[in-house]
């Protein structure tokens, strides 16, 4: 299925914005001004199903960023058919899915960006999950700049919610490319970053 563009994907995003504002009339949106114009890697704690959504409509980009979902998620009726409209590709996270990284790769060759969320699965507050390091490798195997974004992790009917775009930057690191454990840290520092912002705010 081919993802929206032009109108109909501004169109579509108004829309969405108007319902999650109805659902959660208080919303706080800071550093939209973060995202860079081009190519970047957007990654975003991850706690429920919308969280696509919000991160998307809300950055008001000017071209529709894509972003890597499992295969489960694309395979419902109509929550898949949305994703997939919004620019959402199937990753297989029970193997190393090559696919979904040439997917990822080549949309940042393109200028345009990847929504990845390093959790890998949804995380409740107060919950802990050990993160992928596949956000940083891609980042960092096309040189393109990090974009932490944090959302809120309780999102019940009208309670407020905050979306924060932190600051791009490039991750650093020895050699020509990061080593496993130098991926490991940076996706550690990754994280540390995104929840830093919710602490902030």
């Amino acid at each position: 299925m081919k993802p929206v563009e032009g109108w109909s994907y501004r169109f579509i995003c108004a829309f969405l914005r108007c319902c999650l504002r109805f659902m959660h009339p208080i919303v706080h949106i800071r550093g939209r001004e973060n995202l860079p114009k081009g190519a970047a890697m957007l990654c975003c704690n991850h706690s429920a199903f919308s969280d696509p959504i919000w991160v998307i409509v809300f950055g008001k980009c000017q071209r529709l960023p894509r972003s890597m979902a499992k295969m489960e998620l694309l395979e419902k009726p109509l929550l898949g058919c949305l994703y997939k409209k919004l620019g959402a590709f199937p990753v297989d996270r029970g193997h190393a899915d090559i696919g979904a990284i040439k997917t990822a790769m080549q949309t940042l060759k393109n200028n345009d960006k990847v929504l990845i969320f390093p959790e890998g699965t949804r995380i409740k507050k107060g919950k802990t999950s050990e993160p992928h390091s596949g956000a940083i490798m891609i980042a960092t195997r096309m040189k393109v700049p990090v974009v932490p974004i944090y959302l809120s992790t309780k999102k019940h009917f009208w309670q407020p919610v905050k979306l924060i775009y932190g600051e791009p930057y490039l991750p650093t690191y020895e050699g020509a490319k990061p080593t496993p454990e130098e991926l490991e840290q940076l996706t550690a520092e990754l994280m540390q970053k995104i929840y830093a912002l919710g602490e902030k705010a």
